[in-house]
């Protein structure tokens, strides 16, 4: 039979199927492309800014090493300028952290990739370096000047080689009243003044306006004061990431409590008292020739203070009572105040030391800023005591301890700050070089006979109830010594002044974004 004819409205539509294949798989195409295009591009962001983070993190550890090295007893200790300003002979320290032989890190020349282009934003009169606003980048007027200049080489452990940490320098400088034009620290001051940190009214201070040089002039007259630092760090990553950031960064000042044993707070008691005819506690200071400790001697004076001290009258009453009764001791506690040394320190009968030692919110804020740098922590409860496994520090290298609960020291010795903010738990055998700070339950309890013996002053105050809540106003602090021996507490300014320096905290950080 012949094939009929297809029909001509059949004819205009061959070839739409294969149109509207070739539409579809086009269109899917163009999608499957902006889907590879969006994850590229995502996978280019994200490599960015991981490599952005690992910038930002290089420049935190460049400002963590050099706040670490200027501590007292740091392993690798960079000392820090105390009166020297820009323009003066090693005034400006370099850290310096190469990734190898070729990557040559010289923040003082201008053209070197590392150059220091952030040091003309801060003014220091005296440098010979004109102040450019924020913004820009430094031009070679800008450059540090040559003659203040002392470089030293990172700690990182991979320093010089390709895996070493992407922070590239660290910059130490003291801070002026005028190093940031626009926000003066005193506008009554002059620019030029040398600013302080005191840090327990948390304030900047111009050292002008204490009528004083330096800051350490200002504190070794008696002003609760230490020098301010600018901390400064550029990290650059391989992929070219760059931050640069600072810290002001200043120790903390602690002025030694004003006796060997000084119990803070009203109706102090010393119950039970040590039975032993050798136990002593002596306010005559030992001084420099009873130290051994790292450095010269932090201070030699007062040559006597009171071997116990309260916050009032009812605390020497219940004191003396104590020690005189059954049999008599007194003659064992000798300072000033006569014999048995106790004297009320109470500031204007308010029951309180006076200074960093006056109320619970500023011995709180101390204890804590301590703790924050501590070498060493333990997170115990209040009613169940921790063991520690000491020692807590070594003469030669003096540590931070700081226990946030009770704790059992053990028949074991340390030297440095111990910090307590629960019961304190001694026994006989223990010995201790440096400051005791029991503040929190201010209790302190010794049990046994020894011969152990603590050089530099033990502190006491009841700064928080027994849930740990801060006080409106101190409790009774309480010390109990169960048994004798030969042990004691002696008074020695040195030891008592080792937590100066051990702590450099940051007062302020900022990012320079440019």
């Amino acid at each position: 039979m012949p094939l009929m004819n297809k029909p001509k409205r059949f004819y205009k539509q061959s070839g739409m199927a294969l149109i509207i294949a070739l539409l579809l798989l086009l269109l899917v195409s163009a999608v499957g492309l902006g889907m590879i295009y969006m994850s590229t591009t995502e996978t280019w962001v994200n490599s960015n800014y991981k490599d952005t983070q690992l910038a930002f993190f290089a420049m935190r550890a460049g400002l963590e090493e050099m706040r670490d090295r200027i501590r007292a007893q740091a392993a690798n200790p960079i000392a820090p300028m105390t009166t020297a300003m820009p323009g003066t002979a090693n005034s400006i320290v370099y850290i310096t952290n190469p990734s190898g032989a070729g990557d040559v890190v010289a923040p003082q020349t201008f053209g070197n990739q590392y150059f220091d282009d952030e040091f003309c934003h801060e003014s220091f009169v005296g440098s010979g370096v004109a102040f450019v606003p924020l913004g820009t980048p430094c031009a070679a007027i800008g450059a540090p000047p040559a003659g203040s200049l002392a470089f030293t080489t990172s700690t990182d452990p991979r320093t010089n080689t390709t895996g070493s940490m992407k922070y590239k320098w660290v910059r130490l400088t003291l801070k002026q009243n005028g190093t940031f034009p626009s926000a003066l620290v005193d506008s009554a001051q002059p620019a030029a003044s040398p600013v302080c940190w005191n840090a327990a009214a948390a304030q900047e201070i111009a050292v002008t306006s204490l009528g004083q040089p330096d800051c350490i002039t200002a504190a070794n007259n008696g002003f609760l004061v230490q020098p301010l630092y600018l901390v400064t760090a550029l990290a650059i990553t391989p992929q070219g990431s760059r931050r640069i950031g600072q810290y002001e960064a200043a120790a903390r000042n602690i002025t030694p409590p004003p006796a060997a044993l000084a119990l803070d707070g009203p109706a102090a008691t010393f119950n039970p008292r040590p039975s032993s005819t050798n136990y002593f506690a002596s306010g005559n200071n030992t001084g420099a020739a009873a130290y051994n400790g790292p450095g010269a001697c932090p201070a030699t004076t007062p040559l006597q203070v009171p071997a116990i001290s309260t916050g009032d009258a009812a605390g020497v009453t219940s004191i003396d009572n104590s020690l005189t009764t059954n049999p008599d001791r007194s003659g064992n506690y000798t300072g000033t105040g006569g014999t048995p040394s106790v004297v009320n320190q109470g500031a204007g009968g308010t029951n309180q030391l006076s200074g960093q030692w006056s109320s619970p919110q500023t011995l709180n804020a101390l204890a804590q800023s301590l703790g924050s740098g501590a070498d060493t922590t333990y997170t115990c409860a209040l009613g169940t005591p921790c063991n520690g496994s000491g020692p807590y520090g070594t003469d030669a290298a003096p540590k931070i301890t700081y226990v946030n609960g009770d704790f059992n020291f053990g028949s074991t010795s340390g030297a440095g700050v111990l910090i307590v903010t629960g019961t304190l738990n001694i026994t006989g055998n223990s010995s201790f070089n440096g400051l005791i700070l029991v503040i929190g339950q201010g209790v302190l309890s010794e049990s046994g006979g020894g011969n152990g013996q603590f050089n530099g002053s033990v502190f006491l105050a009841k700064t928080n109830n027994a849930a740990g809540v801060q006080l409106a106003t101190l409790g009774n602090p309480q010390i109990q010594w169960n048994g004798g021996g030969t042990n004691g507490i002696q008074y020695n300014s040195c030891w008592a002044n080792i937590g100066n320096n051990l702590v450099y905290q940051v007062v302020a950080s900022r990012e320079e974004m440019y």
